[in-house]
């Protein structure tokens, strides 16, 4: 069920399926979103207690996270600069990453979006559904 609504997502979000191109980056992704889900369920010092904010990086919760996060930051990153190539060819139809570099490219808004931005949108809306 976690495989098919992750497709759904990604089909959505990014234009493709998870990781059409095979089976082992497949399950590379399906270990990170199991990490992203054992750490946002993981017990937190700092957010109950936060002057103990040290103890998360002698729990190793902190190290984790970065991890994770550097991971995430690779994966859309790659498929950033998927969408960016100008040979890849014009999608039938937009995606949500196509109207997020077109905004970023537009700079019409008063806020201008970065990569990082994308980036944290993405996350937003993929982890969300976890």
């Amino acid at each position: 069920m976690i495989y098919r609504t992750s497709n759904i997502i990604c089909k959505i979000a990014f234009g493709k399926k998870l990781y059409e191109d095979g089976e082992r980056e497949r399950a590379r992704f399906q270990e990170v979103l199991n990490e992203t889900e054992a750490t946002l369920t993981s017990f937190s010092f700092s957010d109950y207690f936060p002057y103990m904010g040290w103890a998360d990086k002698i729990t190793g919760l902190i190290p984790r996270l970065e991890k994770n996060f550097e991971e995430f930051d690779v994966f859309y990153q790659g498929i950033i600069d998927q969408h960016l190539d100008p040979k890849r060819p014009k999608p039938a139809q937009e995606d949500i990453l196509d109207v997020l570099l077109q905004m970023l490219k537009d700079r019409s808004f008063k806020v201008q979006l970065t990569f990082d931005h994308i980036k944290a949108i993405l996350l937003v809306k993929y982890v969300s559904h976890l």
